[in-house]
C-alpha cells in the first residue's frame, strides 16, 4: 500500500511537470505470481520507471507494454501468462497468470501565447476551462500583464530578440502566434522553427503567410521546416469574432494533443493580413 501511495505521488508530480507516461497496474491475478493485486509500476517514454508489478521478466515485458502505450496515446489491458509450459508464456515456472491494465497519462499542454490581443485573451479564457497551461508574450506591457492574464503561468513583456536570448523553449508543447506587427511574427518564427520541434501555428491569411515564409527563407530557414507550421492556424469552422477564432485554434491544438495531427489544410480565420502598424489589441 505504502509502495503505490509513492507511486500516485510520482504520478502527480509528472502530470504538474508535463510529463507523459503510463500507469501500470495488476488488475487481475489468478495462481502463482510475483506482483500483488492493485501493485502499481510507472513507465516513461524512455523506459525509466517507478514502482513495481512483481519483477523478474513480468516487469520487462510491462515496461515495453508501457512505452508502447505511451507511443500509441492510449491505454489498454493485456493478460500474461507466467508458465514457460503454456503457448507464448514467459520464461517463468510461477504457473499463474495475471491482467495489467496500462492508462495512458498524456501532459497537459503548456502553450506560449504570443501576442495578447483580443485573439489572445480569448484563448487565455478558453484554456482556463480546459485546465491547459499558458504563458503570453507581448512586447506591450498592457497586454502581457497580471490584470489582463491572471492565470498564466508566464508573463512576458519583450520583444523577440530579448525574450528568446534569455528564455527557454522546452516547458512549451505549443507555440501560437498571434500578433499584432507581421515583422514580430516573423522574428519570433524565425526563433522558433530554429529552437522548437513541436507544434507552430500563426494567425495569417494566405497572403501574410507567403510574404512571411518567403523573409524567413531569406533568412536561412529551409521550405522544409516551415512546412511543419500551421499556417492559417485553426480548423477550418468560418470563424469571424476573437471567440470563434480562439475555438478554431484549440480545436487544431487538442487535435495535435490527443491524435498528433496536423491540419495543413486549414483555412484562413482572419479576413486578410493587418498593415505591420495596426495593433491588433
Amino acid at each position: 500500500m505504502e509502495l503505490s501511495l509513492r507511486v500516485m505521488r510520482q504520478a502527480a508530480e509528472l502530470v504538474a511537470a508535463g510529463t507523459p507516461f503510463a500507469l501500470c497496474t495488476v488488475a487481475s491475478v489468478k495462481g502463482s505470481v510475483p506482483g500483488k493485486l492493485g501493485a502499481k509500476m510507472i513507465v516513461l517514454a524512455d523506459g525509466t520507471s517507478f514502482g513495481t508489478v512483481g519483477g523478474a521478466g513480468l516487469e520487462e515485458k510491462v515496461k515495453a507494454l508501457g512505452r508502447q502505450c505511451i507511443a500509441d496515446r492510449a491505454g489498454r489491458t493485456v493478460r500474461f501468462d507466467l508458465a514457460c509450459f503454456r503457448p507464448g508464456g514467459l520464461d517463468s515456472l510461477c504457473g499463474g497468470s495475471v491482467e495489467i491494465f496500462v492508462e495512458y497519462a498524456g501532459a497537459r499542454p503548456h502553450m506560449l501565447v504570443c501576442g495578447g490581443g483580443h485573439v489572445g485573451l480569448e484563448v487565455a479564457r478558453l484554456c482556463d476551462q480546459l485546465e491547459y497551461a499558458y504563458s503570453v508574450l507581448d512586447d506591450r506591457p498592457e497586454y502581457a500583464s497580471a490584470e489582463r492574464f491572471p492565470n498564466a503561468q508566464g508573463r512576458f513583456v519583450a520583444g523577440p530578440e530579448e525574450f528568446f536570448r534569455r528564455e527557454r523553449l522546452e516547458p512549451y508543447s505549443h507555440v501560437v502566434l498571434l500578433g499584432y506587427s507581421y515583422r514580430i511574427d516573423t522574428d519570433i518564427l524565425f526563433h522558433c522553427v530554429r529552437r522548437f520541434p513541436r507544434w507552430i501555428g500563426v494567425i495569417a491569411s494566405r497572403t501574410k503567410r507567403k510574404q512571411m515564409f518567403a523573409r524567413l527563407e531569406a533568412r536561412g530557414i529551409a521550405a522544409e521546416e516551415l512546412a511543419r507550421v500551421e499556417a492559417p492556424v485553426g480548423i477550418a469552422i468560418g470563424s469571424e469574432s476573437p471567440a470563434e477564432c480562439a475555438v478554431s485554434i484549440l480545436g487544431s491544438i487538442i487535435r495535435d494533443h490527443r491524435l498528433g495531427a496536423v491540419n495543413a489544410g486549414a483555412e484562413a480565420i482572419v479576413d486578410g493580413e493587418r498593415e505591420p502598424e495596426e495593433r491588433a489589441s
